[in-house]
């Protein structure tokens, strides 16, 4: 992409980047804070080093966006940084039918996350798994529930997967979702799993272990806990 392209791509989509640098930091970033200026930068980068191989460009450009501001974080605190963020916040999408931003802000599901070196480990982790499946990291950008009301589908979906007796090892071991006994256990329809098919099975192994501690905070909402251990209601 030539500077001319990029510019015009960068200031067609300055509203995006905002809402999305908000949606990373979990608070309003408006033209005069440092955060749009660190999110700006980070999507020109993503441009110059974004590939096919890379999987859809703003799932991509999310991550390098969130790398660059928790970078920013630590050199204003000096230390471990908290950012709040939300389920799918790395799909690098926006949901605009559900209300407005900072009501989004707040839906559950909103979880704190330490950004550090481990999180990248556990995303390198789980590629490989998805890898078995069909999918990448990347990909769940399509396949993640954009309304409340989907959300809580799935989340249906996963405690029933993982209600004794649990499912997940039917998953392992066929490298696909028990579509059929999902539906009974879950009472949800059956389009709901095909349509969320991806995001599901991500979710189920990352909840089913202990191995992604940072990950799994983004389904807290689900009422699961690693190692497929869910919460009373």
């Amino acid at each position: 992409m030539d500077i001319n392209d990029k510019n015009k791509f960068l200031e067609e989509n300055q509203e995006h980047i905002i809402r999305l640098a908000s949606r990373i930091t979990g608070k309003p970033v408006t033209k005069s804070d440092d955060e749009w200026s660190i999110a700006l930068s980070a999507v020109s980068k993503a441009l110059d080093s974004h590939s096919e191989e890379r999987g859809p460009f703003w799932p991509y450009a999310s991550v390098v966006m969130k790398n660059a501001l928790t970078d920013l974080y630590r050199s204003n605190t000096k230390g471990r940084m908290e950012m709040p963020v939300q389920p799918g916040a790395f799909d690098g999408e926006l949901d605009d039918t559900e209300g407005n931003l900072s009501d989004q802000m707040d839906v559950q599901g909103r979880a704190s996350v330490t950004f550090d070196n481990s999180l990248a480990l556990e995303i390198e982790a789980a590629q490989k798994e998805f890898k078995d499946y069909g999918f990448s990291f990347f990909d769940l950008a399509d396949s993640s529930p954009k309304s409340q009301k989907t959300r809580a589908g799935c989340a249906n979906v996963l405690r029933a997967l993982f209600t004794p007796p649990p499912l997940d090892g039917e998953l392992v071991r066929g490298r696909k979702l028990p579509v059929r006994e999902l539906v009974k256990r879950s009472g949800e329809k059956q389009k709901l799993l095909e349509r969320h098919r991806n995001y599901l099975v991500a979710a189920a192994l990352i909840l089913r272990a202990d191995e992604y501690p940072a990950l799994s905070e983004y389904f807290e909402y689900t009422g699961i806990r690693p190692g497929g251990k869910l919460n009373k209601r």
